[in-house]
């Protein structure tokens, strides 16, 4: 997967609100994910552990001699920082728009 371009707020209410649950992105790699988790509506950091990335790029040298950037990103777990978090989709859509979106999402 190379780099991609920001989603933006327009679009990331639309999935919203069409239900379309759990996605990501984030640009150039995908840094936040949209899920349902614990009972609850959340846009949430995606975070890679180190470990884990590390075990990763040395299955992916011995076996394909490449490690690429989008393979690191695609490890990223809704685990980070929680930047809004709602009790149904229609009250997170509504946290989303007056949230201030950054450039990069």
């Amino acid at each position: 997967m190379a780099p991609v371009a920001p989603l933006g707020k327009d679009r990331v209410l639309a999935l919203l609100r069409a239900g379309r649950l759990p996605f990501s992105f984030g640009s150039p790699h995908p840094s936040v994910a949209v899920l349902e988790q614990d009972g609850v509506f959340r846009l949430r950091e995606l975070v890679v552990d180190p470990g884990e990335a590390d075990a990763a790029a040395k299955v992916s040298m011995a076996e394909r001699g490449c490690w690429m950037p989008e393979q690191y990103y695609a490890l990223g777990r809704p685990t980070g920082r929680v930047f809004i978090e709602a009790p149904t989709l229609d009250a997170l859509a509504e946290k989303v728009e007056a949230y201030p979106w950054p450039r990069e999402w």
